[in-house]
């Protein structure tokens, strides 16, 4: 029997992303995807879902941490590559360079920097 999506996430992307030296400091889960626009000096969140993984690295101690990549997770026996385009439509607007969907056992990755999609 395979695993569903929350327990790929903790049984087996979680001990990878912790194997890869991500700490829980840098690890936010479940994030509410999407951009902040001002339409009338009005503050309008436009949600496009919630993106199960927010990778961030402290690059200065005074300010937040800089979200560097998002990670999509699916259920373990879908292909690795299932939340691809999801996690790419949660990125829009996003100044996020590196996107990936996972099934806990591989990794699928999509630079926006360079446009190149490879498999971990």
């Amino acid at each position: 029997m395979s695993l569903n999506e929350q327990d790929t996430r903790s049984k087996l992307i979680d001990p990878v992303l912790h194997q890869w030296g991500w700490t829980e400091a840098l690890i936010k889960r479940e994030e509410t995807a999407g951009t902040i626009e001002i339409i009338d000096g009005e503050a309008h969140k436009q949600n496009k879902g919630r993106v199960d993984y927010t990778l961030r690295l402290q690059v200065n101690p005074d300010t937040q941490p800089l979200a560097v990549a998002l990670i999509e997770a699916k259920k373990e026996d879908l292909p690795a590559n299932h939340g691809l385009e999801q996690v790419k439509r949660y990125a829009e607007g996003l100044k996020v360079p590196f996107l990936s969907s996972s099934n806990g056992h591989l990794f699928v990755e999509y630079d926006c920097i360079t446009d190149i999609t490879s498999k971990l």
